[in-house]
This record gives structure tokens, C-alpha cells and sequence, in this order.
């Protein structure tokens, strides 16, 4: 099995944890898994843009994602992978907003859902989740009405974490680094 197959093979098993995190979890463990999977995509983002063309020594690499390395840190991650051309704006917004609904639940001793006000308000402020609908919902379809703030969740976290993924692909794939860089910036995704 080559490099880019077992890549294709990990981003498949920790997709299919990420879907049975929705189906099984509280609440407060799918936005702990939620926020965990996508820690871990762009993780997987920055190290393939880091040894793009070029192989890098992962001793040199590996520190800055453990401890108190420079990116070890959700939000550290988020920002760079956005300085560096690897997120368009919605998507480093709605990654923030995962994050700070991760801490909601996190930091929390009462016990939280998706129902309460504050996580509801910033489920409310993805973008994804229009831009999930607005590609689901075609003529001859059915509409998607109400949803519930989890669904909401559910549906915003499936469309990013499918790009996420995406974009971990496109930068392992032999190509020109123009093309990479046309999709990594594309506003249409």
C-alpha cells in the first residue's frame, strides 16, 4: 500500500469515527469529537503543506504540534492554516465558532446541550450549514425545514470536515502547486 493510499485509509477510519461520535454521543461529546476531528484534520492539512515537494525531517516537524509547541493548540492551528492560504474565511470562521462551542461544553460543570441559548446563537452563526443545505437541497427535492440546533451542528460539521479532508488530499496528490493553491483558496466551496 502506498503513502497517499494509507493516508486515504486513515482519513476513512477517523470519518467513520466522526459519524458515529453524531449518531452515539451527548451533546457534549459530539462538539468534544467534533472539535478533536478537526484539530486532527488540520493537523494532517499543515503537515502535508509543510513537506509539499520538499521532505522535511519529521523531528524537526513533530515538536511543533505536542506540548507546548507553536501549534499544538486548536486555535493556533486554525490560524495559520488561514495566514497560509489553506482555509477560506467562512471555513476559519466556522472552525473558530467549533472550537468556542467545544469550550462551552468543556469548561462547563452544568451539564450543556445544543438547546442552550449561547451554543444554539454560535450553531446559528455557521456558515456551513447554508452552504450544506444550499447543496442538498435541489429541484425536485424535498426542502430541509426547522432543524434542531444538533442537526444544524451535525450538518455544518459533515460539510467542513468533507472539505477538510478534501484539501489533505489535494496537497498529498503530485500536481502543480497552482492548482493546489486554486482550490485551497476556491470561493465556491
Amino acid at each position: 500500500m502506498g503513502q497517499s493510499q494509507g493516508m486515504i485509509e486513515d482519513l476513512k477510519r477517523e470519518n467513520e469515527h466522526f459519524f458515529e461520535a453524531f449518531k452515539k454521543e451527548s451533546d457534549r461529546g459530539l462538539a468534544l469529537v467534533a472539535a478533536e476531528f478537526f484539530d486532527a484534520t488540520l493537523e494532517r492539512l499543515l503537515r502535508a503543506r509543510f513537506s509539499s515537494g520538499l521532505q522535511k525531517r519529521p523531528k524537526l516537524i513533530k515538536p511543533l504540534f505536542e506540548g507546548f509547541g507553536p501549534l499544538s493548540t486548536f486555535s493556533a492551528k486554525i490560524s495559520l492554516s488561514y495566514a497560509i492560504d489553506l482555509l477560506q474565511d467562512w471555513m476559519v470562521s466556522d472552525l473558530d465558532l467549533t472550537r468556542r462551542i467545544r469550550n462551552e461544553f468543556a469548561h462547563s460543570l452544568e451539564s450543556r446541550t445544543f438547546r442552550d441559548p449561547e451554543i444554539s446563537r454560535m450553531v446559528g452563526q455557521l456558515a456551513s450549514f447554508s452552504k450544506a443545505v444550499k447543496s442538498i437541497e435541489k429541484p425536485g427535492r424535498p426542502r430541509i425545514s426547522e432543524t434542531t440546533s444538533r442537526t444544524t451542528f451535525v450538518l455544518a460539521c459533515t460539510r467542513t470536515g468533507a472539505l477538510l479532508q478534501a484539501k489533505v488530499v489535494v496537497l498529498a496528490l503530485d500536481g502543480p502547486d497552482e492548482m493546489k493553491h486554486s482550490f485551497m483558496i476556491n470561493p465556491e466551496l
